[in-house]
């Protein structure tokens, strides 16, 4: 499938690092990033590589900070136990209010 314009726009102001400018080239930055602590790094590359070419779209965490010397957590979301309670500790996890607090 053809790009479209405003793919190959999002994909240069979010994603693309340094002089990367085609998908191929954040597919090679992340696919060796997260090789690199595989058993294999060679072999897990590749397979990453075919992966991201076949369609698997890893959180945009991954795709942007993965491979440089951005310090940040690669995990895309957090999950937090909340008890069923506005105002009130439930079952040994804390209320709405004070988990979001």
């Amino acid at each position: 499938m053809q790009a479209q314009d405003i793919s190959l726009d999002v994909l240069a102001e979010k994603y693309a690092k340094g002089d990367e400018r085609t998908i191929a080239d954040i597919h090679a930055r992340v696919a060796r990033a997260l090789a690199v602590e595989e058993a294999d790094p060679a072999r897990s590359e590749a397979l990453f590589r075919k992966a991201l070419a076949d369609g698997f779209v890893p959180a945009g965490r991954i795709m942007s900070a993965a491979g440089t010397d951005i310090q940040a957590t690669l995990i895309n979301c957090f999950v937090q136990p909340v008890g069923d309670s506005v105002s009130d500790d439930k079952d040994g996890k804390p209320s709405i209010y004070k988990a979001l607090a």
